[in-house]
């Protein structure tokens, strides 16, 4: 249907065009140019990836309902700990993967304390973001008590 020379959106057959895309994540089948009202597809995310919302999206009056977001994963690398100095609080890993809601925590390379203006030691991964806490040279035997 055309309306003063634009296409209008609902499409009276109640079919709808391909579906949307997400980032991080694909559809299950392969898509084609149209589908019939009441199809259903669904998305999957990448491993440590967390799919929010309905893996599954339907074709209602030529019109997909809400897909769903592929929330990042957070890397805790060597050489920004080393920037840091810190290291995981579980000793032995070089490299984490976390999903986005899971909680890493940090400690102070040996010879390091804490910054009192440091951001916390365990922080909250959020859709592929965190911020680092810091340590400064030191030493914990030499620290004032309070």
């Amino acid at each position: 249907m055309w309306l003063e020379g634009e296409l209008l959106l609902l499409d009276m057959s109640g079919k709808c065009g391909p579906p949307p895309d997400i980032e991080n994540g694909d559809i299950l089948s392969f898509p084609l140019p149209e589908y019939s009202q009441g199809a259903t597809l669904k998305y999957k995310c990448p491993n440590l990836y967390i799919l929010e919302g309905s893996q599954q999206i339907r074709c209602i009056n030529g019109q997909w309902t809400n897909p769903p977001v592929c929330l990042v994963a957070c890397t805790a690398a060597e050489e920004d700990m080393n920037n840091n100095n810190i290291e995981l609080k579980w000793r032995g890993e070089r490299k984490l993967y976390s999903k986005s809601g899971d909680f890493i925590e940090f400690d102070c390379k040996i010879g390091y304390v804490e910054d009192p203006a440091s951001s916390p030691f365990r922080v909250q991964c959020i859709n592929g973001t965190f911020k680092y806490p810091r340590c400064n040279p030191g030493s914990k035997d030499h620290q004032a008590s309070c």
